[in-house]
């Protein structure tokens, strides 16, 4: 009996092959076991089980939508990504999207197996989940096919995780080369997503701190973690040496109360995080208005800044030249001078707009 089924196995890895590169990348990285341990078939991430009398009354053809079903579990990283959620809820959410894509493809899907119109390619698993939470949708288990194995490992960072990555970034590849990607045959929830596993964004005051961390310490000492941003990494920072950091606040008439306000806020928490010996900051628009010296008892809040004008940059890069600094932090729109004259002391330019990068230092994006 093991052979046949394996042998039915084999003949549902090829027809899957003839239909979808993407989907037959991912089920030819993943081991495929047969074993009484499932009631149904499952996945936990890198094996999916399959019951032998489950399959043995499938055809190869469905079959294949089994294994296609599973392997789409795995494409929206459906065990690492639920949480807390419900599980069963969950498990029966990423089922209704992955089931309406099967029959639009042109695949049978695992008998049992859950489908609703409703839920089609507009939906994503999280908005599914949602709307099943909020209508109360009461499941019947003993009928259902729960394929989330949480048994063993889930794709966690560093370990598993960057296997799977791995294999769905290796997916998507030969989609492209097959032209499934451009046909619109993977859902746009699983590009988005691979998108940002290649290209992670950080929260711009991570980058800034990260940016501080990297360009301006000399000597340091990891204190107790700073609560401010408990969910990044942000080490409380007492330098020996960290000398005086400039603050650059554009008050032009293009940044309005509430930037103002998200600006001096950051301001405060470097800090309250990197404790620099001495810290200025220069209230600008195309002319330095106010300076102010800044210790440890000002409130930073509660500071009163004018401008409204125009913005030049030159003014406070010709200050910095006369008073030294470890770095110039200059929150702007970056609409000013086109081009800037080098420096020789490091510039971080934190823009609230969409605008085109600085030529000189480096520039990160508020809206990040």
């Amino acid at each position: 009996m093991t052979t046949e089924l394996e042998g039915k196995l084999l003949k549902a890895k090829i027809e899957l092959m003839t239909r979808s590169a993407f989907i037959s990348t991912i089920a030819l990285s993943l081991k495929h076991v047969i074993t009484s341990d499932t009631q149904t078939a499952d996945v936990n991430g890198y094996v999916i089980r399959y019951n032998p009398d489950f399959i043995k009354g499938q055809s190869v053809t469905q079959f294949a939508g089994l294994i296609a079903h599973e392997c789409w579990h795995v494409a929206f990283q459906h065990l690492s990504r639920r949480g807390s959620r419900d599980p069963i809820i969950w498990n029966c959410a990423g089922d209704y999207i992955i089931n309406h894509m099967l029959t639009k493809a042109g695949f049978e899907i695992p008998t049992g197996g859950l489908l609703d119109v409703k839920y089609d390619s507009d939906w994503s698993t999280d908005q599914v989940y949602d709307e099943l939470i909020k209508n109360k949708v009461d499941f019947d288990t003993g009928t259902l096919m729960l394929d989330l194995n949480e048994d063993g490992t889930l794709e966690d960072d560093g370990g598993l995780g960057s296997s799977i990555t791995n294999t769905i970034v290796r997916a998507r590849t030969q989609a492209q080369i097959s032209g499934e990607e451009k046909a619109g045959l993977i859902p746009a929830e699983i590009l988005r997503r691979i998108d940002e596993l290649l290209n992670p964004k950080l929260p711009w005051q991570v980058i800034l701190y990260r940016f501080l961390d990297q360009r301006i310490r000399d000597e340091y000492s990891w204190a107790r973690r700073n609560r401010r941003y408990n969910k990044e990494y942000m080490p409380s920072l007492h330098s020996y040496g960290l000398g005086n950091l400039t603050f650059a606040i554009d008050t032009s008439g293009s940044i309005d109360d509430d930037e103002l306000k998200d600006m001096l806020s950051e301001i405060q928490g470097i800090q309250q995080v990197f404790n620099p010996e001495a810290m200025t900051i220069l209230d600008c628009d195309s002319q330095i208005h106010q300076i102010h010296e800044i210790d440890q008892n000002t409130n930073i809040m509660d500071l009163h800044f004018a401008g409204g004008g125009g913005t030049r940059f030159q003014p406070v890069l010709d200050y910095v030249e006369k008073h030294p600094t470890q770095a110039l932090i200059y929150f702007t729109d970056l609409e000013g001078e086109g081009h800037l004259t080098d420096v020789d002391y490091p510039i971080i330019w934190v823009c609230t707009s969409e605008h085109e990068p600085s030529n000189i230092g480096d520039t990160i994006y508020m809206n990040n």
